[in-house]
């Protein structure tokens, strides 16, 4: 079944981290934090997953980044989503809106 878990957070995972930028700006160990908390530890996503995916990301225009420091030697990335991004949030929420309800149709 993990396989299966797997399989359906890849196809979602793209648009839970729109999301969560969506709501605020966010660097990313916050973003595996809050995908994890929020699912109660159902999603778990490892960095060499979440760090291509934002790249990949920004490069579509979906998000930029920039530079934040912490303390005298450390930085992290922060992510903010752009309009297009926005755009793009709202029209895969409202695919996977149309998605889950043809779906319970059958399944219930």
């Amino acid at each position: 079944m993990r396989d299966l878990e797997r399989k359906l957070l890849h196809g979602n995972l793209e648009t839970l981290v729109l999301r969560l930028v969506a709501e605020k700006d966010c660097y990313g160990y916050q973003i595996r934090r809050e995908l994890a908390e929020r699912s109660h530890h159902y999603f778990q996503v490892a960095f060499g997953r979440l760090y291509p995916l934002l790249r990949d990301l920004q490069r579509r225009g979906l998000v930029t980044s920039r530079w934040e420091n912490v303390g005298k030697l450390h930085e992290r990335k922060l992510y903010t989503i752009t309009p297009k991004g926005r755009a793009e949030l709202s029209e895969r929420t409202r695919k996977w809106q149309q998605f889950t309800e043809a779906t319970e149709l059958i399944l219930a």
